[in-house]
């Protein structure tokens, strides 16, 4: 567990300073922004799945794993639980549960601000405000904005610039409303705006000399320090929306919690394909005559010399519904019951392209929603002697 002072002290900016801090626990960034796989005791997931480890903010389940990868901002705990964890979170618990809790509204009114400068001429901002807003207190507001910008660490060799920008906007705001102990609403809303690049791939320096031999030698993983090469910077842009309304109900022998989830997370990315260099070194344009078609350079109907590049295009709208009742203890023994469902329309686009070293068009399908309606139970019975 990491509270807030831990977080402080830490560092703790991004999911993976934390998991980096956790014992048998991986997470692996690849190809953008939000392909992220979470690994708990050897449990992962696949590429374009579902997750294998539940994450919940406040209570509240992520449904979509693209929205994991966030700046980490106004966060007062953090609790990795290892193992199956079905029994109390539901759905998508196999590997364990991440549990985050932002700063909860304040009695009082409170600000805070932090600015930042660092390498990569890189900038941060964050601010938050908190406080009650009606006289008696039961109704109580935080909002919060991050931003960050950095031009870049690794250096792209052909174009001469950084291969790796990145920007974030994000914000969150919480309501608290507790007119009695018998029952609170808590509405939490979050936006998150990332603008940053995609596919700056390398091959093994090995394989550098003959991109073709890549599939006959075997790569060496431990001599990859060739340079990035790509004609194509690419984008890569990823937007999260999420709302959220949690209620929760003293029923005298337990609490009843109801939660409401909207999420709307899109992403673009596009850039070069394998063999990720320049199109005159590239597999492709030297290419003999095979699968691709004939030796460039062609003639001129056919656009002139050729490379590869690749984009693609996810759009994911869910809505979720849980109902959980929590017991109270009574001498050693407690006990949680609860139902989950979740509506999902998903849109998935993925394209290879011809790159004829104008940049890479802009592609245009015609959405196909790929509807989803799983369900999950939960029950888990405690006994503590």
């Amino acid at each position: 567990m990491f509270t807030e002072q831990a977080i402080e002290s830490a560092g703790i900016e991004s999911p993976r300073d934390f998991v980096a801090m956790v014992p048998n626990m991986t997470l692996v960034e690849v190809q953008n922004v939000g392909n992220s796989f979470i690994t708990i005791r050897g449990i992962s997931q696949a590429r374009n799945s579902e997750p294998s480890v539940a994450v919940l903010v406040d209570g509240v389940l992520e449904t979509n794993p693209y929205q994991f990868d966030q700046e980490l901002t106004d966060i007062r705990e953090i609790e990795v639980l290892k193992g199956p964890q079905g029994a109390v979170y539901g759905r998508n618990a196999i590997g364990g549960a991440i549990l985050i809790h932002t700063v909860d509204p304040s009695d009082h009114f409170s600000g805070a601000a932090r600015v930042g400068v660092g390498n990569g001429t890189s900038e941060k901002a964050q601010v938050a405000v908190s406080g009650p807003i009606d006289s008696a207190g039961t109704l109580k507001v935080r909002a919060s904005l991050n931003y960050y910008n950095t031009d870049g660490y690794r250096q792209n060799a052909f174009l001469d610039r950084k291969a790796d920008p990145y920007r974030d906007y994000s914000g969150r705001l919480r309501l608290l409303w507790k007119p009695s102990e018998q029952w609170s609403a808590d509405l939490r809303a979050l936006f998150d705006r990332v603008e940053t690049t995609a596919f700056y791939y390398i091959i093994p320096r090995n394989l550098e000399a003959n991109p073709f031999a890549s599939f006959t030698t075997p790569p060496n993983a431990n001599d990859v320090t060739s340079a990035i090469q790509n004609s194509n910077l690419g984008t890569d842009n990823r937007d999260v929306a999420d709302v959220a309304l949690k209620f929760d109900f003293n029923l005298g022998p337990g609490t009843l919690t109801a939660v409401s989830d909207y999420n709307r997370t899109k992403e673009i990315d596009t850039g070069d394909a394998y063999d990720f260099r320049p199109i005159t070194t590239s597999i492709a344009y030297n290419c003999p005559p095979c699968f691709l078609g004939p030796r460039p350079p062609p003639t001129a109907a056919q656009g002139g010399p050729f490379d590869l590049s690749q984009i693609q295009f996810i759009d994911v709208t869910t809505y979720s519904q849980e109902l959980r009742f929590t017991s109270s203890r009574i001498g050693g023994f407690s006990w949680i019951a609860g139902a989950y469902y979740v509506h999902t329309e998903r849109f998935i686009s993925t394209d290879n392209l011809f790159d004829r070293g104008a940049g890479i068009p802009a592609v245009y399908e015609t959405p196909r929603v790929d509807p989803a309606n799983p369900y999950a139970t939960n029950t888990n019975i405690t006994f503590l002697s």
